[in-house]
């Protein structure tokens, strides 16, 4: 951590701002298409607007876990390491989503073994964080205490009237308030009080949902479940990946292949002997809920939902993850109540 550093830029030089690192990294940043919000790059200032943006769709463990990333390519015995990706920028990325990417920091960097390919990444991208200004449909980032962030971020903008309020959270992010733009200030943004209709109550959730595990209630929410992995693949903090090799056409040639892979999916769990450990969709469902909600908190000490709402949002039979607990909380209450 560096020592709090705050800073304002007016809103009337935030596009100057913008025009001087466009020239020189690619800058991502939240842009509007269709009806949704995703991190896309921009090449001037003229691009961004972030009128009405609350979150994007997808997160933005795409940069540092993307999609059919080549680790290794091969040829005759020869083997080649797969390209890093260039430093990007990346701007808009709301304070729950920064919290994910501590979360798959913990997990990919923190133990005796780390990810290099992730290290690179993590390593490559610069954080523009922008504290949230308006709640979204469905986020209940308040009850994961994820709406505020302290550290994961090398910047951290916050709307302040006709300014930005910039707090300087490392080094590296200093390194971008060297222009006469930025005016140095002593006092810290004023927060925003955001509504939700969302909540989610964590108190004790652990135990409750251990000692609920083999409540009905997942089995008639499993019923409305497709098992699609629309949740998992929008959620921020799903890390799990499989490793494929992909053969040329040409004799002794290929590449070896990073893809997502999601524990909705029923092959997830197949091994040699085409032995699947979670057949059922029943299973699979409170595999997703136990990871987020006992798990992550259990091995990492930090549940691994962030209160973002994007599983709430994308599923298409809307289960509803604040429903599915307040049921289980409730029940729970009622078996405390008997005995």
């Amino acid at each position: 951590m560096v020592k709090e550093a705050f800073y304002l830029i007016r809103k009337s030089d935030f596009p100057k701002f913008i025009d001087s690192l466009v020239k020189k990294t690619a800058f991502i940043a939240p842009v509007l298409k269709k009806g949704e919000w995703n991190y896309k790059k921009i090449d001037t200032a003229r691009d961004l607007n972030i009128t009405g943006f609350t979150n994007t769709e997808f997160p933005p463990k795409k940069f540092l876990i993307p999609e059919g990333h080549v680790i290794a390519e091969y040829d005759n015995g020869k083997l080649k390491k797969g390209k890093d990706g260039s430093d990007i920028i990346l701007f808009g990325m709301r304070p729950c989503d920064v919290h994910g990417i501590l979360v798959l920091d913990k997990v990919m960097l923190s133990g005796e073994f780390t990810d290099d390919c992730y290290n690179k990444k993590r390593n490559s991208i610069t954080i523009f964080a922008l504290n949230c200004s308006t709640a979204g449909e469905n986020c209940f980032c308040d009850s994961m205490e994820t709406c505020e962030v302290n550290e994961g971020y090398d910047l951290l903008f916050t709307e302040q009237g006709n300014n930005y309020h910039v707090q300087v959270g490392s080094p590296k992010g200093k390194k971008f308030i060297s222009s006469a733009l930025f005016k140095k200030t002593s006092s810290k943004a004023k927060k925003t009080r955001l509504k939700f209709k969302k909540k989610l109550n964590t108190e004790n959730l652990p135990e409750i949902m251990k000692a609920s595990f083999e409540s009905k209630i997942w089995e008639d929410t499993s019923k409305k479940c497709l098992s699609c992995a629309s949740c998992t693949s929008i959620c921020p903090t799903c890390y799990c990946f499989d490793i494929l090799h992909e053969n040329s056409e040409e004799k002794g040639k290929g590449k070896i292949v990073r893809d997502s892979n999601y524990c909705m999916l029923k092959p997830f769990t197949k091994v040699a002997g085409n032995v699947i450990s979670r057949k059922s969709r029943t299973e699979r469902l409170k595999q997703f809920f136990y990871h987020k909600l006992v798990y992550g908190k259990e091995n990492q000490g930090k549940y691994h939902c962030v209160g973002c709402g994007r599983c709430i949002t994308e599923c298409m039979t809307k289960i509803d993850i604040t429903e599915e607990v307040k049921k289980i909380r409730n029940e729970y209450a009622k078996r405390k109540l008997r005995s």
